[in-house]
């Protein structure tokens, strides 16, 4: 099938794949079934996304820091400018935090999707193989059951029963 034997074995192969019809449509069934595997094409892969979750860290904790120093500000200091700064800041770190967290949540889907894919791939594969196994012992089955209902009692038998 892939050209492994030895040339010795390789000549008697052939020899006896050129008188034995069985055994060459056996291989023509093989070559035909690792032929279609071959041209079966897998779909492209994503690539994985570059991990942020330690730049998310920096920003939670930035967020916790300047959180906490706009309380301690403010409760050192009533002073309605700092109001209006934080009442300014605080959106825009919300929405950079929804952002940061809406790309985190983008990323695992992502990654749960290839790997569902890959195991798509994979039960594909394992399917596959199972069909060609169990279509090359149907023909072989069905082979065997054409010879035995073939078969007739050889002559010599039937006349030592008389």
């Amino acid at each position: 099938m892939f050209g492994e034997a030895r040339p010795d074995a390789a000549r008697v192969l052939k020899e006896h794949l050129r008188d034995c019809p069985e055994c060459r449509q056996e291989i023509n069934d093989w070559q035909r079934s690792l032929n279609r595997l071959d041209s079966w094409k897998l779909p492209a892969a994503n690539r994985p996304r570059p991990n942020f979750a330690p730049f998310l860290r920096l920003a939670a904790a930035a967020a916790v820091v300047l959180a906490a120093g706009f309380g301690i500000g403010r409760s050192i200091s009533i002073n309605a400018q700092a109001e209006q700064v934080r009442e300014a800041i605080e959106p825009e770190i919300r929405q950079q935090l929804r952002q940061e967290f809406a790309q985190m949540l983008h990323d695992e889907m992502d990654k749960a999707e290839t790997q569902r894919l890959a195991d798509f791939v994979a039960l594909k594969k394992d399917v596959d193989t199972v069909a060609v196994m169990t279509d090359a012992g149907l023909r072989r089955t069905q082979r065997q059951l054409v010879q035995l209902v073939d078969y007739a009692e050889p002559a010599a038998s039937s006349n030592s029963l008389k």
